[in-house]
């Protein structure tokens, strides 16, 4: 049977008399009320038979014909709430709207009109006290996020609007919309804080999120710009900008810390200062001349003179800080590239301030009593790695004299951090951090690199040396042959890095090939035994990094740990669990040292170390575990505390692989806690089951059980604090018995440190009395500075911040203002002025980056004003260009090592897109505050050159992941793909005019047909929870007045919006004009 046919047998047999339903169609019902009962009744009859959307498409083809009903009235009869109070969505109201959408009986504006009409955002009309907020009958706000998602595709992908009706009408309605609820959600916040709720509900986010990203395929739509930019919409532009801006900060400062409404923030502050979405300050004369001004402004800023470029000594200084603050990016590419982009032609200067400014943080990390570890890693870096960068200068076609080179920047350090012998002798017998045998350690490593003759050490240092320089500079490949011949030479060279002799280079090289050798030919036993010679070394792992990526270390470990599986002939499972676990503390050293995310080690995230970083510390809930997950805890819970049993058997070994045991551990701790808490389990029974997980084969397991604990112990909603202080103790003060698994222990405990520290410092805080806590924090004190990351401790902020009315921004105004003055006068003062890198993270992450930019720009402004504009301008501009380990304006793509870096993962607006907002922004400061204006003006030009001479792409918008809207996970309904081609087809069909070219008649009759007399006022319909429509409709059903979108009178297009957010927001508070288009 045709569908045609289909449709109109069964549209007869929805009536519920006898009659057919064409038979009153017949009867040519021409009123509205008519129409009104015969669509309701239709879409009631379809939602509750779940009619499919072929067979709803082809009876709203026929009923349509015979009885047009207006698509704004159509929208409304199918989003009202058909039940009070419901909090559930019916995925057939969003299939049949899909259908409605593609066959073009409704469009954008009507679907957002009759949400809105029934949105708990919309306020009660102004002066109505009969119909409070909390009376009205509203659909849940899940639906209003998906109706938003949904038409942010159609506008973001140019299919809507159709026409300019559609797009004016979608303007009005968006307006008034971010105004109210601006106006709503400030009030529920108000409430909620004085309920005690201090953070709003995920679904009040949602929405915010969802009316957001409806906002930005809006502004960005090239057809609402047309209108919005036409002279004859200027009323409509100023209505909507309005709105826009109170919208903007309301979205960015209720986010309670979800990423993406601070993403769609910066995103619609983009578009705002793009298309210039601010409201007009008007004239004396009441009229603006913005326009004009910015004009002038704008030539004026375009004719801001350069100050000369200088290339300080603060600069490079702040650059090399930047490589080494935290995990390495000392990339040989990346530090190459970034000097010839700075020095250009002027080798000779290159490598002498390259010198210079690896001396100068090494003075600086000892004025400021850096660690032992970050002292070493330094002076790796000036000895290991400046060589080979000079090497491979002195290599290209420019003229370059090493020896100059060396003479000069010698000549430059501060005496006082780099004594001769004879004067830091007396540091050296004290164990002080006496740095002077660097520059011999220097110079022998220039030898060794044929940089320098070896007769020409003692020369250039000015004393006879202590020593030469190593008798052999070592290759890669040899070294590598001979690690594969005889493996004792592995630990032999790891030994060597700590020497600190020029040779590193060529020994990560070695290594790091070693391993994927290993990995490669799957040799077990040595991958053990080399995993546990660098987890016992933290300050090799950080040479490892100077030279090579994470990723060409860690990506084959975790491909082989992927891919590790019992054999057929496995006999003990035991030692599979040793070797395996030996390697998985290495990978997970070198993650929590450095903070690395999945991304950073190269691999997937269904990646097993992928899933242990992101969920191996988190417990679940018996529910939350599958049938295997469950079997196997039983069975470990089992083997470890089974007083009939002499302990772990090796089926228990055998049924479980050391991938799903690990994932599991969390869970395992959490349940022993609450046994032994709850009496389950006597603390004996426990004690024995941690000696199990104190062997080298299960001894990694603490990583997940001691994170998950830290996590835990200092939550309140628990009684579990004194058994998990008695297995604390146990697993941290009880030393183990082997000495592989004593080295295991202590390297676990360190990379945990900081966790657990937090965690009894809270417990301390909170239980002062508690004299159990103390020896825990006094066992990981040595490990303070384990962590090579880019968060600065809690001393450092607050000598940040102490001082009387010191703030983190004038802190940084201060650093910026010490390294412009040391940049002008470092001849006289050639100890360098106090800095870190993590400064700038710390301001970034706590002041946001618009801030942060700010503060910088203020202060270069200020040393421009007093005559030392140049330096402070060279120091801006490292600032901003200079490497981050997140969000990095340079990429460091490590393309030497076996592994590059994969591309970085950009999470929010870092220094250089806030600085090309400000710059895009920098004609309105023109009027009352040049001087900033034309600072960020230079600042620009200066930053976006040195990029762009490094390769960096153009600045471009941002890309925000917007979250996907899946209607099917509502419920098991399924919405085809041919109703999403017939959208995609209907919206595409449509073109979009000139607004000057409108139909002025036609276009006042499409806004009266807008706000009419006959609307929807859908109070009358019976809407009870068992009302289907077979019962009376009731009367009254022609005057349904939707929104009152006002007295729309002449189309002067004079918007009388009231924007006042104080006002009562209510529909009749505004109204729009189209009259003389």
């Amino acid at each position: 049977m045709p569908r045609a046919h289909v449709a109109s047998f069964w549209l007869s047999t929805i009536r519920p008399t006898s009659r057919p339903l064409f038979f009153l169609v017949a009867w040519g019902m021409d009123s509205m009320d008519s129409m009104i009962k015969e669509w309701s009744l239709f879409l009631d009859r379809c939602l509750e038979r779940r009619v499919q959307a072929d067979l709803f498409a082809a009876a709203v083809a026929q009923l349509h014909a015979k009885s047009p009903l207006p698509g704004r009235k159509l929208a409304a009869l199918l989003l009202q709430p058909r039940s009070s109070g419901s909090n559930s969505i019916d995925p057939r109201v969003i299939i049949y709207l899909e259908q409605l959408l593609a066959l073009k009986k409704v469009d954008a504006s009507d679907v957002l009109t009759s949400t809105f009409l029934f949105s708990k955002d919309r306020l009660p009309k102004t002066g109505d006290e009969s119909t409070p907020k909390d009376g009205q009958r509203n659909n849940p706000p899940e639906l209003e996020e998906i109706i938003f998602h949904r038409l942010h595709k159609a506008f973001a992908a140019e299919e809507r609007p159709v026409n300019n009706t559609e797009g004016l009408r979608t303007l009005i309605v968006v307006t008034r919309w971010m105004q109210a609820m601006v106006t709503s959600h400030t009030s529920d916040t108000m409430i909620q804080a004085m309920a005690g709720i201090q953070q709003p509900q995920q679904q009040s986010i949602n929405v915010r999120e969802g009316l957001a990203m409806l906002v930005v395929g809006i502004i960005e739509n090239s057809k609402i710009l047309q209108t919005l930019n036409n002279p004859k919409g200027r009323d409509i532009r100023k209505a909507f900008t309005q709105s826009f801006c109170s919208f903007i900060p309301f979205l960015s400062h209720n986010s309670a810390g979800s990423q993406t409404s601070l993403q769609l923030a910066n995103r619609l502050e983009i578009s705002q200062k793009q298309h210039d979405f601010y409201e007009k300050i008007p004239t004396v004369h009441g009229e603006s001349d913005e326009s004009n001004s910015l004009e002038v402004a704008a030539l004026q800023l375009g004719a801001v003179m350069d100050l000369p470029t200088s290339n300080t000594r603060a600069g490079l200084y702040i650059f090399l800080n930047s490589l080494l603050v935290a995990r390495p990016l000392t990339d040989d590419f990346t530090i190459i590239n970034c000097l010839h982009s700075r020095y250009k032609l002027e080798a000779q200067n290159m490598a002498t301030d390259l010198i210079t400014a690896a001396f100068d943080i090494l003075a600086n990390a000892m004025y400021r009593s850096e660690p032992v570890q970050t002292m070493l890693c330094l002076k790796s870096f000036l000895i290991n790695k400046v060589p080979v960068i000079l090497s491979q200068i002195s290599g290209s076609v420019f003229p370059l004299t090493i020896e100059m080179c060396i003479t000069q920047a010698l000549s430059h350090v501060d005496p006082n951090a780099f004594p001769s012998f004879s004067q830091g002798f007396d540091d050296m017998l004290g164990n002080n951090n006496s740095l002077s045998d660097v520059r011999q350690d220097f110079l022998n490593a220039c030898a060794l690199h044929s940089l320098v003759q070896a007769s020409t050490v003692e020369r250039l240092l000015g004393e006879a040396p202590m020593q030469g320089p190593p008798e052999k500079r070592h290759d890669r490949k040899e070294l590598l042959n001979q690690c594969k011949n005889n493996f004792d030479k592995v630990s032999v060279y790891i030994d060597e890095l700590d020497n600190l002799d020029g040779n590193a280079g060529a020994i990560v090289g070695a290594v790091t090939d070693f391993i994927s050798h290993l990995c490669d030919t799957q040799t077990t036993m040595y991958l053990k035994q080399i995993s546990c010679l660098i987890f016992k070394k933290p300050q090799a792992m950080d040479i490892l990094l100077q030279f090579t990526s994470p990723a060409s270390i860690l990506r084959p470990l975790c491909q082989f740990l992927d891919d590790w599986h019992y054999d057929s002939d496995q006999g003990e499972y035991q030692p599979v669990y040793d070797e395996f676990g030996a390697i998985l503390v290495l990978v997970m050293a070198f993650v929590y040292r450095y903070d690395l995310t999945y991304n950073d080690i190269g691999i997937g995230q269904d990646a097993f170390i992928a899933k242990l970083i992101s969920r191996g510390h988190h417990s679940m809930l018996p529910d939350e575990l599958t049938e295997e997950q469950g079997k196997h805890l039983g069975n470990w819970l089992k083997g470890l505390y089974d007083a009939d049993k002499e302990g772990l058997s090796n089926d228990v070994f055998a049924s479980c692989s050391p991938q799903d045991f690990y994932l599991i551990v969390p869970t395992l701790y959490r349940q022993t806690v609450m046994a032994c808490s709850g009496g389950v389990l006597s603390f004996e029974s426990v004690k024995g089951g941690l000696e199990y997980l104190g062997e080298t084969f299960l001894l990694p397991s603490l990583i997940g059980g001691l994170t998950w604990m830290a996590s835990y112990a200092p939550l309140q909603t628990h009684n579990d604090l004194d058994a998990m202080i008695r297995i604390f103790n146990e697993v941290m003060l009880t030393t183990p018995s082997s000495g592989d698994a004593q080295a295991m222990h202590s390297t676990i405990i360190a990379m945990l440190s900081s966790r657990l520290e937090k965690c009894f410092r809270t417990l301390q805080r909170r239980e002062p009395n508690r004299t159990t806590i103390e020896p825990f924090l006094q066992s990981i004190k040595g490990n303070a500075h384990y962590e090579r990351s880019i968060y600065a401790p809690l001393k450092e902020l607050e000598q940040w911040t102490n001082a009387p009315h010191s703030t983190l921004n004038t802190c940084l105004r201060h650093t910026i203002q010490q390294l412009s003055q040391w940049a002008s006068n470092a001849s006289i003062q050639p100890n360098p002025p106090s800095y870190t890198h993590r400064q700038i993270y710390t301001s970034l992450k706590m002041l946001g980056a618009t801030r942060t930019l700010r503060a910088i720009v203020d202060e270069i402004k200020a040393q421009t004003d007093a005559g030392n504009g140049s330096a402070a301008l060279d120091i801006g501009v490292a600032i901003i260009c200079s490497p981050t380990i997140e969000d990095s304006p340079i990429s460091v793509n490590w393309v030497g090592s076996p592994i590059p870096s994969p591309a970085p993962q950009h999470a929010r607006l870092d220094l250089r897109y806030s600085l090309k907002q400000e710059y895009d922004s920098a004609a309105n400061l023109v009027a009352t505050d040049a001087l900033t204006a034309e600072t960020i003006v230079r600042l620009h030009r200066r930053v976006e050159a040195q990029l762009a001479s490094l390769g960096e792409t153009l600045l471009q918008a941002p890309v925000i992941s917007l979250p996907n809207v899946n209607i099917v996970d509502i419920q098991s309904q399924n919405i085809s793909d041919d109703i999403n081609k017939a959208m995609d087809d209907a919206a595409a069909a449509g073109i979009v005019e000139d607004i000057s070219n409108m139909d002025n008649k036609a276009l006042q009759r499409s806004m009266e047909e807008l706000t009419g007399t006959e609307g929807l006022d859908l109070s009358s319909i019976s809407m009870g929870a068992g009302d289907t429509g077979t019962g009376d409709m009731g009367a009254g059903l022609g005057s349904l007045p939707d929104l009152d979108l006002g007295d729309m009178g002449v189309m002067g297009m004079d918007v009388d919006m009231s924007m006042d957010m104080g006002a009562g927001g209510g529909e009749d508070d505004w109204g729009l004009d189209f009259d003389n288009m």
